[in-house]
């Protein structure tokens, strides 16, 4: 089994400056190793090799962010920019599969821990918690409106009762028969 990545066990801020470098996509390989050695001398710089795998890891996963990225702006080109909640549940779907992919990942190795078992265990808590909560929204929001029209509405059936002289009977007719509004 191979043991953990010289990547993997640098110290944070030269991780980060290594991201940094992978995310800007204009260096080859030595010129990053060189750029690494120059800023952080007293760190030994990973192979090459080493290197190179984390870059193919890292490129695979803002292909998949840039894709994710691309389908989002094509919904929403699709259902308009006022389509925040079909874009939420986009979202959440592709939270969702990430979610399963990375569960499907830890299934295939051997030595999985117990934290990230735990973190995948939050993971899935918090998409399902999302789906829950975008539910609630929209049916906030159709309360909401809903609401709203009624009271439009009723307001346009009382300027009418006074307008037309009806009584208060033929009024309260109006309001449970159209209004669904009750005495």
């Amino acid at each position: 089994m191979a043991g953990k990545s010289t990547i993997n066990r640098l110290p944070a801020d030269v991780k980060a400056y290594l991201h940094k470098l992978l995310r800007e996509d204009r260096h080859t390989l030595d010129a990053m190793l060189a750029d690494l050695q120059a800023r952080f001398p007293s760190q030994t710089p990973p192979s090459r090799s080493a290197l190179s795998r984390f870059k193919i890891g890292f490129d695979q996963l803002t292909d998949k962010a840039r894709q994710q990225r691309q389908m989002a702006e094509a919904f929403v080109g699709a259902f308009g920019e006022d389509a925040t909640d079909k874009t939420g549940v986009l979202l959440i779907e592709a939270i969702s599969t990430l979610t399963y992919q990375a569960a499907l990942g830890a299934h295939e190795k051997d030595d999985i821990t117990i934290a990230e078992i735990s973190a995948l265990a939050r993971a899935a808590k918090a998409t399902m918690e999302a789906r829950t909560l975008s539910v609630k929204e929209r049916q906030a929001i159709e309360n909401a409106t809903r609401q709203r029209l009624l009271q439009e509405q009723a307001a346009a059936l009382d300027n009418a009762v006074k307008a037309k002289g009806m009584t208060e009977d033929q009024a309260q007719y109006w309001r449970q028969t159209f209004l669904g509004v009750k005495p």
